[in-house]
């Protein structure tokens, strides 16, 4: 192809913002652990869409959506592309070239860090893409934001439609120590069923997915695009998104204006478990914040044959102790997407009567939201869904064995929950700061407000390590979006990938709401749409799949029902019927 058949424009540079970074990433594996395993333990179902389905009831009676207050049934939406569909799913031939083109991209080494600042192997990955799926650069507009940022822009015919987006990121986690790897993590080996290698699932196999669905679909000559079409991939999600999707979200803002996007899909759990005797797909509506926090202590110093009874040391232990050992009080909100998730597990779940009941009557019953904060709290997954979290990761202080420490510092890592905000997480860091301070006669300032002058025994500080996130704006499961992308995803699997499963009716296909403990590259989209959706074809156990750890893998299905859902969804959202 030929320099002038593709359409770049370069956006930005990619200089450093360590200050917005900070050191903590949200870890995709401890994010899907917290969130689906929560779900698994309730057998939940979907929130707010009318529908004219049935389902069981937990006494064995059924009811229609329209009976049902909390969680009616989506209502199918007709599958457009049911013969692209299952040749997606089924052609041999078709399946060898797309083995061939993911296995490819595994080989590509896109590894980031917490401090990294060159990003030049990720242009390797830019080559692929243009080898691989050469239509896509010829009929999109491409931009290159930040150098290493891509956007790839199908106008739409119809002004007046809003574009629908699809994101997801090409970098990866780094690989550990190679030892732990039975494949070679770029290696991108196909065993027959598998995909092997790091990014296997996290997440290449959704980016070439996106990419392979609109090859596909400007191949078979399905390219009038009514409503616009975005694809758009940062390059450091797993460090916070600063240099890839914060410029990107910048650049659509600018280009596009503020709420111009219809809607926004990107990575999460997958689309369709079997958990708790139901098959559901979770879609992750909301997110927690986070807040981090140093703590630092000075103090004179000395010889360590004359100590004084505490050092530095000593004192933040003990502010340390403290603070561990008061953990944030659970909370249930109504803006938690958790409530809709137990309204749904109330009504047509199993969970005991006692907390059946106060899931029904949570939303507005601060005893029932109590039984629902008991029950959770023993609860090592559930429970960080309710309350904010803490946790010291990071210590420093000493340097000689016979020297007082002058200054001793620790990080504190919160992801704060819906119905908190940062300043409980200062409220508590001054509790505790303030009881410090008073025990050993120092200084104290917290968030730049001296409370304690400093003092000849030293001084204590409380700031922020990196900039705070609020908590993410729901997504609405009450919005015209909502029902026709759960009923799209509730007939692609009922109807198109596993109408096997479905003939007997001993299962329900159950669509929910929920949360995430973490954030993904959505946290820089906020201002571009109020539907965010954080889900993703497939139905692979991705904690068996081993993301972020060694030996990471997804198989074949999965990596095909990414490319035939988002044919689908595509053609339905955006593409003209002749």
């Amino acid at each position: 192809m030929s320099f002038h058949d593709i359409k770049y424009i370069e956006l930005g540079d990619s200089k450093t913002v360590e200050e917005k970074r900070g050191v903590f990433t949200v870890k995709k594996l401890v994010l899907l652990v917290f969130a689906a395993l929560a779900v698994g333990l309730f057998h939940p179902s979907i929130n707010c869409f009318t529908g004219v389905d049935t389902v069981a009831k937990t006494d064995g009676s059924s009811f229609s959506a329209s009976d049902s207050a909390l969680c009616p049934i989506p209502s199918k939406v007709p599958i457009k592309e049911h013969d692209a569909i299952q040749y997606i799913l089924t052609d041999n031939e078709y399946k060898k070239d797309v083995i061939e083109r993911f296995s490819k991209s595994l080989q590509i080494e896109t590894v980031i860090y917490d401090d990294t600042t060159d990003y030049s192997e990720m242009q390797k990955f830019h080559d692929y893409l243009e080898e691989s799926f050469p239509l896509v650069y010829k009929t999109a507009d491409v931009y290159k934001i930040n150098t290493y940022g891509l956007v790839f822009h199908f106008p739409g015919s119809n002004e007046d439609l809003k574009p629908i987006m699809l994101a997801a990121h090409m970098d990866t986690v780094p690989i550990g120590d190679p030892s732990d790897w039975k494949e070679s993590p770029f290696s991108g080996r196909f065993d027959g069923d598998k995909f092997h290698g790091r990014g296997a699932s996290d997440c290449k196999n959704l980016l070439v997915g996106l990419m392979e669905a609109a090859e596909k679909l400007i191949a078979d000559g399905k390219s009038n695009f009514e409503r616009g079409v975005i694809l758009a991939f940062g390059y450091d999600e797993e460090a916070s998104g600063w240099q890839g999707a914060h410029h990107i979200g910048e650049f659509i803002e600018k280009k596009f204006g503020a709420n111009s996007i219809e809607a926004i899909v990107d990575e999460g759990p997958v689309m369709f478990l079997d958990f708790m005797g139901d098959y559901y797909s979770m879609i992750i509506s909301g997110e927690k914040g986070y807040s981090d926090l140093t703590v630092e202590v000075d103090t004179p110093g000395g010889h360590s044959s004359l100590p004084k009874d505490h050092t530095s040391i000593g004192m933040i232990s003990k502010f340390i102790y403290d603070y561990e050992n008061d953990p944030f009080e659970a909370i249930l909100v109504p803006e938690n997407p958790m409530m809709g998730f137990f309204e749904c597990a109330a009504e047509q779940g199993h969970l005991p009567k006692p907390l059946a009941d106060a899931g029904k009557n949570a939303r507005f019953d601060e005893k029932a939201r109590d039984v629902i904060l008991s029950y959770s709290h023993d609860n090592t997954f559930l429970k960080y869904l309710l309350r904010t979290s803490q946790a010291i990761d990071i210590i420093n202080g000493g340097d000689k064995a016979n020297s007082l420490p002058r200054s001793v510092s620790a990080v504190i890592n919160h992801r704060i929950v819906y119905g908190n905000d940062v300043d409980t997480v200062w409220s508590k860091a001054a509790k505790h700061g303030t009881t410090v301070a008073k025990k050993y006669n120092i200084g104290l300032t917290v968030n730049d407000e001296v409370l304690f002058p400093e003092t000849e025994n030293g001084n204590m500080v409380i700031s922020y390590f990196g900039p705070p996130l609020k908590t993410a704006k729901p997504t609405s499961t009450k919005s015209e979006f909502w029902g026709e992308f759960t009923g799209l995803i509730k007939s692609f699997y009922e109807d198109e990938v596993y109408p096997e499963k479905f003939e007997t009716g001993s299962k329900n296909f159950i669509i929910t709401p929920s949360i995430m403990t973490g954030n993904t590259d959505t946290r820089h989209y906020w201002n571009l749409t109020d539907n965010i959706f954080r889900v993703q074809p497939g139905s692979l156990n991705m904690f068996e799949a081993n993301v972020h750890g060694p030996n990471e893998w997804v198989d074949l299905e999965t990596h095909l029902q990414s490319i035939s859902f988002y044919y689908n969804y595509i053609s339905h959202f955006s593409i003209k019927e002749e």
